[in-house]
């Protein structure tokens, strides 16, 4: 029994691939502000505090919705062959005190 081996992508698949992966964080970023908004709605509306839900709701979605957005992008950048990500030089308890 032989066990067929992987095809190789073409270049117009690994295109393709990649634009629906794009996509899809994007769909992610918006699901996650209209999620967490509507949440803060429905908040608002239960416990009767007006705009204190929705502004967290809102400002809880951008923020998480922009953190996954860009680390999703970074590594899909860096899968892609692109320049990595920076990294960041460890300091010793010296080089944090300026002794």
């Amino acid at each position: 029994m032989s066990v067929p081996l992987p095809q190789r992508q073409s270049d117009q698949e690994r295109e393709r691939t990649g634009l629906l992966r794009y996509a899809s964080m994007g769909f992610e970023l918006a699901a996650t502000i209209v999620g967490l908004t509507l949440m803060g709605v429905w908040f608002d509306y239960h416990f009767k505090t007006s705009p204190t839900g929705v502004l967290i709701g809102a400002a809880l979605g951008v923020t998480g919705g922009l953190y996954n957005f860009i680390r999703a992008a970074l590594r899909l950048t860096t899968e892609r062959g692109g320049p990595p990500p920076p990294n960041r030089e460890k300091r010793s308890d010296d080089d944090l005190t300026g002794q």
